[in-house]
């Protein structure tokens, strides 16, 4: 299944790439979390969110009459989380950094002069690139740990507005809410879960890449 979504993502972006009509930059924060449970299914309660930041770089290919946007791209994404059990005396960090790559639609539902707002949603298929757990005063190496599994798959939503500054590109500013649908997982027999929650604050431009007029 990892293979097949894989593979539809890059052959999504091949298609995306060759039609592409605007070009988006964009970066921000990320604050992030994440749903634990150990290996007899309780959960940690006392995780607390860490911002770190995001960067994206993508394609928007207009697929009707300037309301549906087929969209793909990279991405690249920090997370985190910290947290303690004080039955165990135990304190918890995860700082954790992902390569990535996203596809979905863009559906524009209000339209005013030079300001538009849309509902974006995606999936993600990520890589852990850098990854470190500290419990207490040890910190791990968790990118060759068979509890962490380093392609992580994320699903992404929300809204996307963006100002016109002329007819080749519009400043933008997004909010999307991003769960993933498997993060990490014991081996064997070991029922641990962890899975990320992450919200992302976004600014940046879309530029238009093609001669013909593309409205954002």
């Amino acid at each position: 299944m990892k293979t097949t979504l894989l593979t539809l993502l890059l052959f999504m972006g091949a298609i995306q790439f060759a039609n592409a009509q605007q070009l988006l930059l964009k970066t921000g924060a990320t604050v992030s979390n994440f749903k634990y449970e150990n290996s007899v299914g309780v959960p940690l309660e006392n995780l607390q969110s860490v911002g770190k930041f995001h960067f994206g770089v993508g394609n928007r290919y207009l697929m009707n009459h300037g309301t549906l946007f087929f969209t793909y791209g990279a991405s690249w994404n920090n997370y985190g989380a910290i947290g303690s059990d004080p039955r165990l005396d135990n304190f918890f960090e995860w700082d954790l950094t992902y390569a990535g790559l996203r596809t979905g639609l863009d559906l524009k539902f209000l339209e005013a002069q030079d300001f538009s707002l849309s509902f974006s949603g995606n999936i993600g298929a990520e890589y852990l690139i850098r990854g470190t757990q500290v419990i207490n005063n040890q910190a791990y190496d968790i990118r060759n740990s068979d509890e962490y599994n380093p392609l992580n798959f994320m699903l992404w939503a929300g809204p996307l507005a963006s100002y016109e500054l002329s007819r080749k590109s519009a400043i933008c500013f997004q909010y999307q809410f991003g769960y993933s649908l498997l993060n990490a997982q014991g081996s064997g027999n070991d029922n641990e879960q962890l899975n990320l929650i992450a919200h992302q604050f976004s600014i940046g431009f879309l530029i238009n890449i093609t001669n013909v007029y593309c409205p954002f």
